[in-house]
């Protein structure tokens, strides 16, 4: 003891032991082993991954261009198509190209649809309903 009333604290000698593989416990060398493996794997399998989304992200970068170059041809396309069923172009080709032309008065004949007879029929309920003559088959 000392003399101011505090007890020491003897100090207890550390011995520390070198860890070889004859001092590993049984199961921690297998473990070690699956543990290397598994984080080989994992590498393995990042780069891989890596590997396979730069490819797909290239892929993709060419699929667009084509959609863009796709777009630019229908936009052309429409605009074409819209030019060519113009009125007057469509007048125009009837006239040059296939000999078309406006017919005279004397050559236009009007035909008149006969006029239609029309019945009224009553059902059952008192309901009341115009058919024709061509309708009923007559």
């Amino acid at each position: 003891m000392s003399d101011n009333g505090a007890q020491e604290v003897q100090a207890i000698p550390v011995v520390r032991k070198l860890t070889t593989v004859d001092s590993v416990v049984s199961w921690q060398l297998p473990l070690l082993v699956v543990l290397f493996v598994a984080v080989i794997f994992v590498a393995i399998k990042t780069v891989v991954h890596r590997h396979e989304s730069r490819s797909l992200f290239m892929q993709l970068q060419v699929l667009e261009k084509e959609r863009d170059k796709l777009s630019a041809q229908w936009s052309r396309l429409k605009l074409e198509q819209g030019t060519m069923l113009n009125q007057v172009r469509v007048e125009q080709n009837a006239r040059w190209d296939l000999g078309m032309r406006m017919p005279k008065t004397s050559d236009v004949r009007m035909i008149r649809e006969p006029a239609k007879r029309s019945f009224l029929v009553v059902d059952q309920l008192g309901v009341a309903s115009g058919v024709s003559k061509v309708a009923l088959g007559k």
